[in-house]
């Protein structure tokens, strides 16, 4: 499809790193915070553009291929976890419709719908009755996303506000989320028997400054750009020696590109939703731990001008020739 280069300005300061096929670039992180004082960014970060702002061509994409349970067994393998440690319950329609009636004050106060306080207790916390919680406790996860907008403060603010330690804990944090009342929403509509929600060990040190994006750009699934996934912060590493910004920079590229290579052996074309992934692209997001040096996959997610997908460090527009593969080299973009 032809692509256009819009003409987007902001401040790179400086190609820190090439390899063969890849440059790490360093973005000016106050040209990013100046974008974020309009409110609406238009330079970082940007999604959901209009069929009009963009060449005939673009279509808005399905999210059904990126599902995350599609992805589980690549997701626990790349943690070194086998099958048993992902515990799935199923909501059942009225169960989460439940949920979703229950979720308009709960959205605006981060607290259970006192009104809605005994038909959850008696009809849906029993059905979360038989998971088992690590000392770790538990991370929850819908098909189509996590509950990370959640507006409940749990555990008194002394813990990582995404740990699940109890039933209590996965009701305020899916009936106070906007995110998760629309994915339920949206496969209730869809005619879903069931809504599924995966249950995994929480890992404190799975955040997001330790997390990356990486796009893919459609039909060829090459990569064409990473970003850090925290773009409105400095890089993790930005005050570290150069040698060392270069040795974990390309440490990093090489982990992606394992995995992304894991990705595309998991597909089969001749499989509908598979061959869907390819035409459309997609995009995933992996941790990095420094300390032990290793990535694993996170997620994948939908791709595309006209999704949702934030573009992080870049923006759809601006940068539309490069994530569509029209550009030679990938490039890696993280803030200082």
């Amino acid at each position: 499809m032809p692509m256009i280069q819009m003409n987007y300005e902001y401040s790179i300061q400086g190609i820190l790193l090439h390899l063969p096929g890849m440059k790490l670039t360093q973005i000016d992180i106050d040209s990013v915070h100046k974008d974020c004082d309009h409110g609406q960014t238009t330079k970082f970060n940007t999604c959901f553009h209009s069929a009009e702002s963009l060449p005939q061509g673009i279509e808005a994409p399905s999210e059904a291929p990126y599902a995350f349970r599609r992805w589980l067994p690549l997701i626990l393998e790349s943690r070194g976890l086998n099958s048993s440690a992902a515990q799935i319950i199923h909501l059942s329609r009225h169960q989460a419709q439940l949920v979703v009636d229950s979720s308009a004050s709960s959205i605006l106060t981060g607290q259970l719908n006192r009104a809605a306080e005994e038909d959850l207790q008696d009809e849906v916390f029993p059905t979360f009755g038989s998971l088992i919680y690590p000392p770790e406790g538990l991370f929850m996860r819908l098909d189509g996303c996590s509950p990370k907008d959640a507006t409940c403060r749990l555990h008194g603010g002394r813990q990582p506000q995404s740990v699940i330690l109890s039933t209590m804990d996965i009701i305020l944090r899916l009936s106070s989320s906007q995110r998760a009342m629309n994915d339920i929403r949206r496969s209730l509509s869809n005619g879903c028997s069931d809504v599924a929600i995966t249950f995994l060990p929480f890992q404190e040190r799975m955040c997001s400054e330790r997390e990356y994006r990486v796009f893919c750009a459609p039909v060829s699934a090459k990569i064409t750009a990473i970003s850090q996934y925290r773009w409105h912060n400095s890089w993790k590493f930005s005050n570290v020696l150069q040698d060392e910004k270069v040795r974990v920079a390309s440490d990093i590229y090489s982990a992606i590109q394992a995995l992304h290579e894991r990705i595309l052996q998991q597909l089969k074309p001749a499989e509908p939703l598979d061959a869907m992934l390819l035409k459309q692209g997609l995009s995933f997001d992996i941790f990095y731990d420094e300390e032990n040096e290793q990535a694993q996959l996170v997620e994948l997610n939908v791709f595309g001008a006209r999704s949702g997908c934030g573009s992080c460090l870049f923006g759809w527009l601006g940068d539309l020739a490069l994530f569509y593969g029209e550009q030679e080299e990938v490039e890696f973009r993280v803030a200082y």
